[in-house]
């Protein structure tokens, strides 16, 4: 890894960036198919999509992220799925990010965690007295976003039914001059801004050569791919204009924030492990035909070649024979493709496609999905 890509890394790694999963967790839902007999490993990130595999009841899943902020986020998300026993006040503890209670609800919450956690949990509860949807530097970012724009919930609403075509518009009109602008052009090509998305320089070069582009017109073309998406259920669009979910559909928010989730993640048997390191420790301290489901997030747009091969080696040694792996990517091929790694992780070409079409965030050119075989 270059010298800017450690840095970025080692800042990345200390601080409170993103509160919400910016990958669609219902694509990972439908076609990772985890059950009673799976045992999951997965990168966390805010968690929203580790919460939402306990609806599947699997057998473990081993919860890991470099970021103490995320993971601990993620273990609270998935612990409240678990024994939170009423679903109003699971809502509005991560739909809403609020609490009347925040102290108390949080506390009971953390009392089964890990001792750093619950360290953590009593500096930081209050997180929840207005919104924690409003806390990070993600949240930040946006809420900036919008004040410059002008928008929010009630312009989302007024564009809303308009014809995608009509959106798309929206956001050359009300979006593009302001991203132009000389001060907001400064943010958008600064170091801290790539933090505040998660994406580090490696990953940012990545996308400037597939898109052919500079990193503002491709945030405009990001926006207006977003815009011809199914607006009223489309939480990420929701979030980023309104700084809220659609609360009046029940499709709107993340899948493990409905109410069928809930139900089934309700005393999932579930074992969670939670592991603020290194994702190459964790697989390094594993035996073989441990896990049958791996899920990455984009991390292995953060890797070079090398480093790539070195994650898919580690992946066939500790996998289950059969074993599914999930990786986003801002290219138009995957790390096996680029690896040449295909004939041990054969390519799901169907279920990649339509998850690379139907993904709500429309931030990545590729998801990606792999059977291993030994």
């Amino acid at each position: 890894m270059a010298l800017r890509d450690k840095l970025f890394q080692s800042t990345f790694s200390k601080l409170f960036v993103y509160n919400i999963l910016w990958e669609d967790a219902e694509i990972d839902e439908r076609f990772l198919q985890v059950d009673e007999d799976s045992a999951v490993l997965c990168i966390s990130a805010a968690g929203c999509g580790a919460a939402g595999m306990l609806s599947g009841r699997p057998q473990r899943i081993d919860a890991v992220d470099i970021n103490p902020h995320h993971l601990a986020l993620a273990a609270l998300k998935m612990t409240a799925a678990q024994r939170m026993e009423s679903y109003s006040q699971f809502y509005d503890l991560f739909a809403r990010g609020w609490s009347s209670d925040p102290e108390r609800s949080v506390r009971r919450l953390a009392d089964t965690l890990p001792r750093w956690m619950q360290r953590y949990w009593k500096r930081h509860h209050d997180r929840f007295e207005k919104s924690m949807l409003h806390q990070g530097l993600t949240a930040q970012m946006l809420a900036a976003f919008r004040r410059q724009v002008g928008v929010d919930a009630s312009w989302l609403r007024s564009i809303m039914h308009n014809t995608p075509e009509e959106r798309m518009q929206a956001v050359e009109d009300w979006v593009k001059p302001v991203l132009y602008k000389p001060h907001f052009k400064a943010v958008l090509n600064s170091p801290l801004q790539l933090v505040s998305l998660g994406i580090n320089f490696q990953q940012r070069d990545r996308i400037l050569q597939t898109e052919g582009m500079n990193i503002i017109d491709f945030f405009i073309e990001h926006l207006k791919r977003v815009a011809a998406t199914d607006v009223e259920t489309n939480w990420f669009v929701w979030y980023t204009v309104a700084g809220e979910f659609n609360h009046d559909h029940p499709d709107a928010v993340p899948p493990y924030l409905r109410k069928d989730r809930w139900e089934r993640s309700f005393r999932s048997p579930t074992t969670t492990r939670f592991h603020n390191r290194n994702l190459f420790e964790v697989l390094g301290q594993a035996g073989p035909d441990t896990w049958s489901h791996y899920t990455l997030c984009d991390a292995p747009d953060w890797l070079d070649t090398e480093t790539q091969r070195r994650l898919l080696d580690e992946i066939l040694r500790t996998s289950r024979d059969g074993a599914i792996v999930q990786a986003r990517s801002v290219e138009g091929t995957g790390m096996v493709e680029n690896c040449g790694y295909e004939r041990r992780f054969v390519p799901l070409q169907e279920p990649s496609e339509i998850a690379t079409l139907e993904d709500r965030s429309r931030q990545y050119r590729r998801i990606s999905f792999y059977r291993v075989e030994h």
